[in-house]
């Protein structure tokens, strides 16, 4: 009998790869779906799925299983979860915001890796302010009214240096002192952008929905 090669499914949309790895943590009656346990169990190429989700804890997020810290999950990818947390509370987190949709690791996962949750919130701040902000390689020109400006950062703020503006000014609007959570939080420029205002921490405020339509343009002196 001639022996004929058994070659893995190299086709397959987005969905038809989550629906396998669903498929598989079904079969196995587990969440926590390994890269392992998928590679036996699954039809499509581990490689494939890594590849088209740029890595196996994204596509782990996009079928809805749970990630757990492997060698693939850096103190980076730790700090960036805590980031998108921390902004879209407006504050600082505390164990019980560390469930799915908001976070996508557990209180568990930190202390695992830093020894308590304690001491993961004070390397994330080791690590938010490592960097006040970040110089672009090549300068961006805006003209208004004639007059040329150009910046040495880029017009959104960086996660990073979201954090940092919470982290000062904590979720409160600066010129109102409403708390604002959520997509209610607006970081504006103390000197306006489109004036050569740079994206830094020391030109960035927290403002509430209505003072940041309000301000518009207008450059209003920053309020301590």
């Amino acid at each position: 009998m001639k022996y004929e090669l058994n070659f893995r499914n190299n086709s397959g949309t987005d969905q038809e790869l989550i629906d396998d790895m669903n498929n598989v943590s079904e079969k196995l009656g587990t969440k926590k779906l390994t890269s392992r346990a998928y590679i036996e169990h699954g039809k499509f190429s581990y490689k494939q799925i890594e590849r088209r989700f740029i890595g196996w804890n994204n596509a782990l997020i996009k079928a809805g299983l749970e990630v757990t810290v492997t060698a693939s999950s850096t103190e980076r990818d730790l700090f960036e979860n805590l980031e998108k947390v921390w902004i879209s509370l407006g504050r600082q987190p505390g164990t019980r915001d560390l469930k799915r949709p908001l976070s996508q690791f557990s209180e568990k996962t930190y202390a695992v890796r830093f020894g308590s949750w304690k001491k993961a919130l004070e390397q994330f701040v080791e690590f938010i302010n490592s960097t006040t902000h970040e110089m672009e390689e090549t300068a961006v020109e805006m003209i208004e009214k004639k007059i040329e400006h150009k910046h040495t950062t880029k017009r959104l703020p960086s996660e990073r240096l979201k954090v940092q503006v919470l982290m000062r000014d904590g979720n409160k609007c600066r010129l109102c002192g409403i708390t604002v959570t959520g997509d209610s939080i607006h970081f504006d420029h103390i000197k306006p952008w489109s004036k050569g205002g740079e994206t830094i921490l020391e030109n960035l405020q927290v403002l509430c929905d209505t003072h940041n339509l309000a301000k518009g343009n207008l450059e209003y002196p920053d309020v301590q």
